[in-house]
């Protein structure tokens, strides 16, 4: 099940910690300390080893932050698109407190209180996606964790619900607990349409559908 973490990207978030936490304050001690080594000795043999040090230090620091920011980037890029084609007037429109995104962009979930619709999006990489579009009767209930944790449960024996963590997550819960109770009329059925859109955009951006 997609929802569940595997052991490969167990291992990624460790190793992203570690460095996070660890491999940054220490690069950028080597790289401080060198340059300034460097800057007070007379030997030549001993200013360049410094300086080769520090410039392995700063590649250390530059090379994974510019990636993580054009991966950033490019998430935010993609989704844009995304929602540039499924919203509309008719059917899914949220105003901006109704959306949100983890950190790292790689999920997004927004609800339309005023339409009953919902959107969940999630990039697992450059070539697979989760897309679902839910009405306030094709979910079975939601939940959730601590404060930060939303956990809606689907009707899919494939991903039999879906998660998404962000400081507002309380927020949007309240609002689709409100939101069951609520009588909506809808022009189209709007998980039909977004699975629809979906497969056009695959085809027009690349990427392939997951099995729901």
């Amino acid at each position: 099940m997609r929802n569940k973490k595997t052991v490969g990207g167990a291992l990624a978030f460790l190793a992203v910690s570690f460095y996070v936490w660890v491999g940054i304050p220490f690069f950028l001690f080597v790289t401080i300390m060198s340059f300034r080594m460097a800057n007070d000795v007379y030997y030549r043999a001993v200013r360049d080893r410094d300086l080769l040090y520090a410039n392995l230090s700063l590649a250390a620091l530059v090379i994974p932050l510019t990636w993580c920011i054009l991966r950033y980037i490019n998430k935010r890029q993609r989704l844009a698109k995304i929602l540039s084609v499924i919203k509309s007037d008719e059917s899914y429109d949220p105003a901006p407190e109704n959306e949100i995104r983890e950190m790292h962009s790689s999920a997004y979930f927004g609800i339309d209180p005023k339409r009953g619709t919902m959107l969940y999006i999630r990039f697992f990489n450059k070539k697979e996606i989760d897309i679902f579009g839910f009405n306030v009767s094709n979910w079975r209930q939601c939940e959730l964790t601590g404060n930060n944790k939303l956990r809606l449960y689907i009707n899919s024996t494939e991903v039999p619900f879906i998660d998404i963590q962000n400081n507002h997550a309380w927020l949007l819960y309240e609002k689709l607990c409100v939101m069951r109770n609520q009588h909506y009329h809808y022009p189209y059925h709007f998980p039909g349409y977004v699975e629809d859109s979906t497969k056009h955009l695959s085809k027009k951006m690349g990427f392939k559908m997951l099995p729901c």
